[in-house]
């Protein structure tokens, strides 16, 4: 299964990139969030992949970062989600606002994505809303500061939540939090600037 590929970007187009690994060139589909991140063709790039095998292919679909992949997987994992519509769908929202989306049940805003109708959205809001809410995203391990990764983050979305935050809300206060205090910081100083920040 290839999870991973680094070498040089022999093309780039906004659904899909040609990537040179020791003289092998891969096919791989992208989202247009990832388009926008690539550098030029020619340059070195890097691309954490998806590796769709069935009998009569092999495709293998491109990320620049683990947050998009991880929702990529979510989305396909749906009954009537392929892996195309799932890309499609990840085009028209940036990873973070389609989870956004959903954590808030926001039915109409999913509709306002490409490739999703009513009857998708309300598929997507059954089979994700809950997954979303149970998990700590992306940026709770690539927090900007010192903090201990996601331990204190998990520790300060659980505090709002106890003071009444709803959860996607707690977890945006101390999003914006993280970006603001200072590195060491103790668990806390989180809170109060998560406090500040709604």
């Amino acid at each position: 299964m290839i999870v991973r590929l680094a070498g040089q970007l022999l093309e780039k187009h906004p659904d899909h990139v040609v990537l040179d690994v020791n003289g092998i060139g891969y096919h791989v589909w992208i989202t247009l969030n990832t388009y926008e991140t690539l550098p030029r063709a020619g340059d070195q790039a890097t691309l954490l992949t998806h590796h769709q095998v069935r009998e009569d292919s092999q495709e293998l679909f491109g990320f620049t970062h683990a947050e998009e992949r991880e929702v990529f997987k979510h989305l396909i994992a749906i009954s009537g989600i392929g892996a195309k519509t799932a890309i499609t769908i990840l085009s028209g929202a940036p990873s973070d606002e389609f989870r956004r989306r959903v954590q808030e049940g926001d039915e109409v805003a999913l509709t306002a994505i490409p490739g999703i109708g009513p009857k998708m959205a309300r598929r997507i809001l059954t089979e994700l809303r809950d997954k979303f809410e149970a998990e700590i995203p992306a940026w709770a391990a690539d927090s900007p500061t010192g903090l201990s990764g996601k331990d204190v983050v998990t520790q300060a979305v659980e505090s709002l939540i106890a003071l009444g935050y709803k959860q996607h809300e707690a977890r945006r206060a101390v999003q914006a939090a993280a970006k603001q205090v200072d590195e060491p910081a103790p668990l806390e100083d989180l809170i109060r600037a998560a406090l500040s920040a709604k």
